[in-house]
């Protein structure tokens, strides 16, 4: 009988600290604050579309600019392997990104980043630069699915 007791209890402190919460996503996108005040650069690649169209999605078309982002990264590749056959590949992404006020030039938020994604090697060469390319789109998703997190959680409304 004391088992149960403890159980209820655990079961009521746990439902009721959760009640404080409150997503940062309250749709599928970014905070209302920030919606549509993004300003982002133009794509000049492949990879630079597959982060600023991730990037915009998160943020929302323009529509109001009050705010400039620049993300600058870098991407290496690893091979892993054994006995010298390399059977996966890492790929590291490293990025800095800045967001600043546009009216008044001053630095809101700046962060280095560090993401990384791995795909396989095949003896077949179309699998493995398809395996390549879906790991770099994955990478680039991911650098802009970093900084949109790092700029909402770090954000600060009173500005």
């Amino acid at each position: 009988m004391s088992l149960y007791n403890r159980r209820k209890f655990i079961f009521l402190s746990l439902a009721t600290t959760g009640c404080s919460f409150s997503p940062v996503y309250k749709s599928d996108v970014g905070p209302a604050f920030l919606r549509g005040k993004i300003v982002l650069p133009k794509p000049g690649s492949r990879d630079d579309y597959m982060l600023y169209s991730k990037l915009e999605e998160n943020f929302g078309q323009l529509e109001n600019p009050v705010f400039s982002l620049s993300v600058s990264y870098g991407v290496s590749s690893k091979g892993l392997g054994s006995l010298g056959s390399i059977t996966r590949y890492n790929l590291i992404g490293n990025a800095n990104f800045k967001l600043v006020n546009i009216s008044t030039g001053a630095l809101i938020i700046s962060d280095k980043l560090k993401v990384f994604t791995s795909y396989s090697a095949s003896s077949q060469t179309l699998a493995t630069e398809t395996a390549a390319r879906a790991a770099q789109d994955r990478l680039m998703v991911s650098i802009a699915d970093q900084v949109s997190t790092s700029i909402i959680m770090n954000y600060n409304t009173n500005q």
